[in-house]
């Protein structure tokens, strides 16, 4: 990794940092991140087609736990949805500040998960990110796959595709910016730079800021139902049992699974 793309990461992460205590505002259209109530009934209601799709995907699991590795957990937002007796759940997050967040919001439900939860602090695109190949019968990523730099998709995703059992699945969701996408408090005007292979890692910089107007540069990357296909299955993940890439007007949603050994 060159000494501009580590340095640009750390950047990346300190925004995250410094951002821990707002995060919830943003995720639930509150305080500085009202954006009234027609942007908010619209993505509520678009988060409720990733939850319909998350239930179906995961309705038939069977007796045992499943497996779950979370990378870039935040605030905790989708580690509810694994915070109870069906999962097994370890979360991989570079933020302490995000991390601090988490637990005291779900304090109780980390507490009855005992040791079927733990949570680390890691940087996700170094070598201390390695997970145990052949594992997971989930790896989930919510809001992660925008700002991760073209250059380190391989490596990146291909440690997660490893990571999983046979007939695991990647599930992923982020933003999705349509033309008519109105900017919110933390946003510049550059929010929609597609995936391109002409592009560089430095192209798809985008600033935000924090409310106290400090600005920070971040990876900001707008896939397209194509691009994302074509990302997880460069690293060996297939569409299959009910796999599938959604947009909505809010968001990007979908699962690919690894295939099996057979």
């Amino acid at each position: 990794m060159s000494t501009t793309l580590k340095q640009q990461l750390e950047e990346q992460q300190q925004y995250y940092n410094e951002r821990a205590t707002q995060y919830d505002d943003w995720w639930h259209f509150s305080g500085n991140f009202d954006q009234g109530e027609q942007v908010k009934t619209e993505a509520l209601k678009n988060r409720e087609g990733f939850y319909n799709f998350f239930s179906k995907i995961t309705e038939n699991a069977g007796a045992e736990k499943l497996n779950v590795l979370e990378c870039a957990s935040g605030t905790g937002n989708f580690t509810k949805l694994f915070l109870n007796e069906k999962y097994k759940l370890q979360c991989e997050e570079g933020s302490l500040e995000m991390i601090g967040v988490l637990k005291s919001k779900f304090e109780k439900e980390i507490k009855e998960m005992g040791d079927n939860f733990s949570i680390n602090q890691t940087d996700l695109f170094s070598e201390k990110f390695n997970p145990t190949p052949n594992t997971y019968d989930i790896v989930f990523m919510g809001f992660l796959i925008s700002h991760i730099p073209p250059s380190l998709f391989n490596e990146f995703f291909s440690k997660c595709a490893t990571a999983l059992k046979p007939n695991g699945r990647l599930v992923f969701i982020d933003s999705y910016y349509h033309k008519s996408y109105k900017l919110k408090v933390h946003e510049s005007g550059r929010n929609n730079i597609k995936l391109d292979e002409n592009l560089k890692d430095e192209d798809y910089i985008i600033k935000r800021k924090l409310l106290n107007g400090k600005e920070f540069n971040i990876y900001k990357i707008c896939f397209t139902a194509e691009s994302i296909m074509n990302t997880l299955t460069d690293v060996g993940l297939l569409m299959q049992n009910n796999d599938s890439v959604i947009i909505n007007s809010t968001y990007i949603f979908g699962s690919y699974s690894k295939p099996s050994s057979n």
